[in-house]
């Protein structure tokens, strides 16, 4: 049982137990609110104390926690949270959490998805079972938990973030929904209905998002593979886009945008969310796991190295040069004149304006043009790495050296780079 010590919480916790539920009670100290945050902790540990009940407590830094990760204080106390649950229950042999959540906080978490935007999911509702979540007080208002507290004489704290309108939640709370209940006083009954309703519905379309990711999406290293041929197929493309990309934290503009370039036949653009990319080819949407290091990295080699395991893999040798020498025709194998090539090499992603010049050419070319020839798609060139030889572009990994460092007559020596 979840308990911060608010009246839902006490409610539902003096309820379970009166009831016979074997309880152990998982208070959550986010540190948010200072001294008010170690006494409702106080608090709840003496409430568990007059039940008979085990308390185990969580601290966490949250806001700390939220700068790191780069989402909201809110965002990160839900996942700390949640994720500290699971592992409770693991440890405890208990199958399942019971939230205090009721109808109110249904209704303002659905007005508050409407507000930002989200799929059908958003606007179905809680559920009274969600996996290992039980939410018991569901059928229940804010008022009837705190009539059921004053008709058991039971205590509990107030959270004074509840109060303040710096929230959306309690705006919504404070404003949006006393509205409501005055143009109809059964709003919430109406709106356990309305999500009731659009719970069947979610359930419907969400047959078919799983119908189609069978048919039409593949992980493939790591990688989703959207196939275009059975998405463009669709009556309708950007919910079953939303469905898949929005859990990877693309925006609904994103999506509406991703699901332009499809309908649109637009090839080529590329979309971030803060972790993954998406790049909407001629016959997939590519979706790949960002490493924003790497992406913005530099990586030296130096004169001993003879591997490199980061960020790819390869190995490096020296060589004699040995009469009928033949250059090498595996792209994956690059040979170079030892007198050309300069310690430390880089290794970096290719960057708008990189010029080179590609083996068995006089002249200068843009990588941009030289992956127009070759037929690269958007996604294969975002994995296009160069090697870096005194300043200048000296191997398109994988792809072509540079002329100016390639082995001629002279060469006694050769540097040969291999990838793994």
């Amino acid at each position: 049982m979840a308990v911060s010590g608010g009246a839902d919480s006490v409610a539902l916790l003096h309820t379970l137990v009166t009831a016979g539920f074997y309880c152990i009670a998982a208070h959550c100290n986010f540190h948010l609110r200072g001294a008010e945050s170690d006494a409702d902790e106080r608090f709840v540990r003496g409430y568990c104390d007059e039940l008979s009940v085990p308390c185990h407590v969580a601290h966490f830094d949250t806001r700390a926690i939220a700068a790191a990760r780069g989402i909201s204080i809110e965002m990160a106390a839900r996942e700390l949270r949640y994720q500290w649950f699971d592992r409770l229950m693991d440890e405890q042999n208990i199958p399942c959490v019971a939230v205090a959540h009721h109808s109110d906080d249904a209704a303002e978490t659905f007005l508050l998805n409407l507000v930002r935007g989200t799929g059908i999911r958003g606007l179905s509702g809680m559920k009274e079972v969600s996996g290992r979540i039980v939410r018991p007080l569901l059928r229940y208002s804010r008022q009837d938990i705190e009539l059921y507290c004053r008709a058991h004489k039971l205590k509990y704290v107030t959270d004074s973030t509840n109060l303040s309108d710096a929230y959306t939640r309690n705006r919504i709370r404070h404003h949006i929904i006393p509205q409501f209940k005055a143009i109809n006083p059964s709003f919430l009954a109406t709106m356990r209905g309305n999500m009731k309703h659009l719970n069947q519905i979610c359930s419907m379309f969400m047959a078919q998002v799983d119908e189609f990711k069978r048919r039409a999406v593949v992980d493939l290293d790591g990688q989703m593979l959207i196939s275009m041929t059975h998405l463009v197929a669709l009556p309708n493309v950007e919910p079953f886009l939303f469905e898949l990309l929005s859990p990877l934290g693309f925006t609904s503009d994103a999506v509406h945008k991703v699901a332009r370039c499809v309908t649109d036949s637009r090839w080529g653009r590329l979309f971030f969310s803060p972790t993954h990319r998406a790049i909407v080819d001629r016959f997939n949407i590519v979706v790949q796991p960002r490493d924003k290091q790497v992406e913005q990295e530099e990586f030296n080699i130096e004169t001993e190295q003879t591997e490199v395991f980061r960020p790819i893999g390869m190995r490096i040798r020296r060589l004699a040069k040995e009469p009928g020498y033949q250059v090498s025709r595996d792209p994956r194998v690059a040979h170079f004149d030892a007198s050309k090539i300069y310690f430390p090499l880089t290794l970096r992603r290719w960057q708008n304006g990189d010029t080179f010049r590609p083996l068995g050419m006089k002249g200068f070319k843009k990588l941009s043009d030289f992956f127009v020839d070759n037929k690269l798609s958007r996604a294969e060139k975002e994995e296009v790495w160069v090697l870096i030889s005194g300043g200048e572009i000296a191997w398109i990994v994988g792809r072509r050296i540079d002329d100016r460092y390639k082995v001629v007559d002279s060469t006694t020596n050769i540097i040969e780079i291999s990838l793994d």
